[in-house]
């Protein structure tokens, strides 16, 4: 009986495996099969289409977002603030990175179009200043980029000294999809 248990078990154990099992383990066994047999560049286009198929279906998010020293020259090429204390007269420089936005296909090219609002508010959350549309970001490629990253800068100048909250919100034109960062900093 005891043996008909764990046999049984292990069966229904087995059987969910393979129904969680779906078209992204199969592309995963697909790359490493192609790896297996030294074709790495299928390799990688299979694990890409694996990635895209998992962009496709995420949230909208920026999982990256900092204050630089100057405009990142590229993503993942940027230089971090070592704080976020700015002088009365100094630009707020972002970088972002977002992730999850849609891509169009448009005369034999992809393209996105993400917009930033921003609200400018205290601690306390009382917003004291504010843009729709601030950023546009329209971009256009051969294949849909998961490396994408855009530059902000905004002047604060006239501001008190004081702590502040910069919320950003990014919004996928696209699919209507939007994500918010808050960024706290200070005017010294």
């Amino acid at each position: 009986m005891l043996k008909q248990l764990l046999l049984g078990g292990a069966l229904a154990a087995g059987l969910s495996c393979q129904v969680l099992a779906g078209p992204l383990q199969d592309k995963v066994g697909e790359a490493e099969a192609a790896l297996e047999a030294g074709n790495g560049g299928e390799a990688i286009a299979l694990m890409r289409q694996a990635l895209f198929d998992i962009w496709s279906k995420a949230s909208l998010s920026i999982p990256t977002a900092l204050f630089v020293k100057a405009p990142a020259d590229g993503y993942g090429i940027y230089t971090p603030r070592a704080d976020a204390a700015f002088a009365p007269d100094e630009a707020l420089r972002i970088y972002l990175e977002p992730v999850g936005f849609d891509w169009k296909q448009q005369d034999g090219l992809y393209t996105s179009l993400l917009t930033v609002d921003f609200d400018l508010a205290s601690p306390d959350g009382k917003v004291l200043a504010g843009q729709k549309g601030f950023g546009r970001f329209d971009f256009k490629s051969h294949v849909p980029n998961t490396e994408y990253m855009a530059n902000l800068t905004l002047n604060v100048s006239g501001a008190p000294s004081g702590d502040y909250v910069l919320e950003l919100t990014v919004n996928d034109e696209y699919s209507g999809k939007t994500a918010k960062v808050r960024m706290p900093f200070s005017i010294k």
